[in-house]
C-alpha cells in the first residue's frame, strides 16, 4: 500500500486476512525479493521442504507487485491456512459526474453480469456486487481456468468507492465474502479522514 498521505483517504484492513501490496518501482529488484520473501514467510513454506508451493507463492507475489494502480489501494487476500492468488484494488473518487446507483442498476442486465446484488450501508451510501467469471484457454488439456471477478460499487452522493477483486482461486471467494463488510466499514472517505 503506498505510504501514509499518498492516497487522499484511508484503509484499514485486518493483517490476518490481508495483505498490504506496496508500490515499487519496477527497477527495484531487491525490494520486490524481500516482499517476495515476506510473503514466503507468511505462508512459512520453504523451499527445501515444498518447492512446488514456494514457486506458486512467488509467482503469485511477483504478479501482484505487477499490477500497479494509480490512485488505488491494493492488498492480496491471503488469510491463513488456504492459497489465495485473489487481488483486491480499491479506490475512491468524487461522485461528482458519476451516474446515479439507480441509473447503473437500470442499465445491468443478465448479459453484462452473472449476478448483480444491491447494497446499502449506513456509513457509505448505496450500490451493489456485480459476480461474474471469464473462462480462459478453454482449449487447454484441463479445460480452461476460471478467472473470477466481483467489482463492488458504492455511493453516498459525495464519494464513489469502488472495489475490483480478481482471482482464480474459488475457495477464497467464499472466505472473502465474509471480510467484505469489514473491509467496506474499513474505508475512510477524505471528509472522514480529515475530521
Amino acid at each position: 500500500m503506498p505510504h501514509p498521505g499518498e492516497l487522499p483517504w484511508d484503509l484499514q484492513y485486518d493483517a490476518a486476512q490481508f495483505v498490504a501490496i506496496p508500490f515499487l518501482d519496477p527497477a527495484d529488484a531487491e525490494g520486490a525479493d524481500t516482499w517476495v520473501g515476506e510473503a514466503l514467510g507468511r505462508y512459512g513454506i520453504h523451499p527445501d521442504t515444498a518447492p512446488e508451493a514456494v514457486e506458486q507463492i512467488v509467482a503469485t507475489a511477483r504478479m501482484m507487485l505487477g499490477n500497479s494502480r494509480p490512485g488505488a489501494a491494493r492488498l492480496w487476500f491471503a488469510p491463513p491456512g488456504i492459497y489465495s492468488d485473489l487481488l483486491v484494488s480499491v479506490a475512491v473518487e468524487s461522485s461528482a459526474d458519476r451516474p446515479r446507483t439507480e441509473e447503473l442498476f437500470a442499465e445491468a442486465t443478465s448479459s453484462t453480469a452473472v449476478d448483480v446484488t444491491p447494497l446499502r450501508t449506513e456509513t457509505h451510501g448505496i450500490g451493489y456486487i456485480v459476480r461474474w467469471g471469464v473462462l480462459v484457454d478453454e482449449e487447454a488439456e484441463q479445460g480452461g481456468t476460471l478467472v473470477a471477478q466481483w467489482t463492488v460499487l458504492l455511493n453516498d452522493g459525495t464519494w464513489t468507492i469502488l472495489m475490483d477483486v480478481l482471482g482464480t482461486t474459488l475457495p477464497a471467494f467464499l472466505l472473502l465474502e465474509q471480510q467484505l463488510p469489514q473491509l467496506i466499514l474499513g474505508i475512510g472517505v477524505p471528509d472522514a479522514v480529515a475530521r
